[in-house]
């Protein structure tokens, strides 16, 4: 605890001693310096020490505690800023100038960056997403983990990992990409996804007991999760302009060449896709091997006839 303590004593030490000096040699820049470091130290002890850690430490919402902690440290950060400027610029004209030629001078001589810090009060302004969500940028698909001025932090998913899981590398992307970049956002107000299953059965199975034996089973797996899915769609209704839109488990049929084909399109979390896919698929396949009207179809080839060979046609 006592390290959390070090710079402001620190500081509170140069602060004296440029007391001394200016005590001994008045001078306006050791004047203006003191208070500086004054100003710096009181905001550093309200922001830094008070504020995170007498308020933050008592809120249990590890969300709330996130973007409470990410928003005073902006804030920490502009008013030392300002701080500084209208301590060291004399007058308000002078300060209105300072701000335009800095920011003129940082977007030309440093755009990337410029840039980056754009995108980041794009996203903390407008939500694109938050900590927690599940986002696809670019090339990139994971978990947010940490949102910073200049960059975003996501748990990478996919890559050589199939079906949505971790691959344990965390990839930086620059907070300019929500810029110019279509961003794609998997749990943001909704929660779930629509995932669809396929089953080949052979043309003399009981298609009509198949579809019946993969909607009772996918019903009794995702009930729960279709109740909390409609209760998601109705908030999102009041915010967006949505087309009714069912949860419901649907199956859709259609002929190949070599099966019919049983699609099933079902709602399920987006971040447990594979486990329930996982399930439905072990239930279904148990039920089909107990049926003895359904049969799971494979590819096949009819030979229908052989060309002669040569040592069986007549000699001329």
């Amino acid at each position: 605890m006592l390290r959390n303590w070090i710079y402001p004593l620190i500081f509170t030490f140069i602060a004296a001693l440029l007391s001394m000096a200016n005590y001994w040699y008045q001078n306006i820049h050791l004047t203006r310096g003191i208070i500086t470091i004054v100003v710096f130290v009181i905001i550093y002890v309200v922001f830094r020490r008070v504020l995170n850690d007498r308020y933050l430490i008592k809120i249990t919402d590890p969300q709330r505690r996130y973007y409470l902690s990410k928003s005073f440290y902006f804030f920490y950060i502009f008013l030392n800023f300002l701080a500084f400027w209208i301590i060291w610029v004399e007058d308000l004209q002078s300060l209105v100038l300072g701000f335009g030629l800095v920011a003129a001078a940082f977007t030309l001589s440093m755009q990337d960056v410029a840039k980056n810090f754009a995108g980041g009060l794009n996203i903390f302004i407008n939500r694109i997403y938050r900590v927690g969500d599940r986002i696809e940028i670019g090339s990139k698909k994971g978990d947010v983990i940490d949102i910073d001025i200049f960059y975003t932090t996501i748990m990478e998913i996919n890559e050589w990992v199939s079906a949505d899981h971790p691959t344990g590398r965390l990839s930086l992307i620059p907070n300019s990409y929500v810029l110019s970049n279509i961003t794609n956002n998997y749990t943001k107000d909704f929660d779930f996804l629509w995932d669809e299953l396929s089953f080949p059965i052979t043309y003399s199975s009981d298609w009509k007991a198949a579809k019946v034996l993969i909607i009772d089973v996918i019903s009794h797996e995702t009930m729960e999760i279709e109740e909390l899915a409609k209760n998601e769609i109705s908030h999102m209704e009041r915010k967006y302009f949505l087309a009714k839109v069912s949860t419901n488990t649907e199956v859709f049929l259609s002929m190949t060449d070599n099966w019919v084909e049983l699609t099933a399109r079902y709602v399920t979390p987006a971040r447990q896709r594979r486990m329930i896919r996982s399930r439905i698929s072990q239930k279904i396949l148990e039920g089909i091997e107990k049926s003895e009207r359904i049969k799971i179809a494979s590819q096949t080839v009819d030979i229908v006839g052989f060309p002669e060979s040569p040592s069986n046609q007549p000699q001329k």
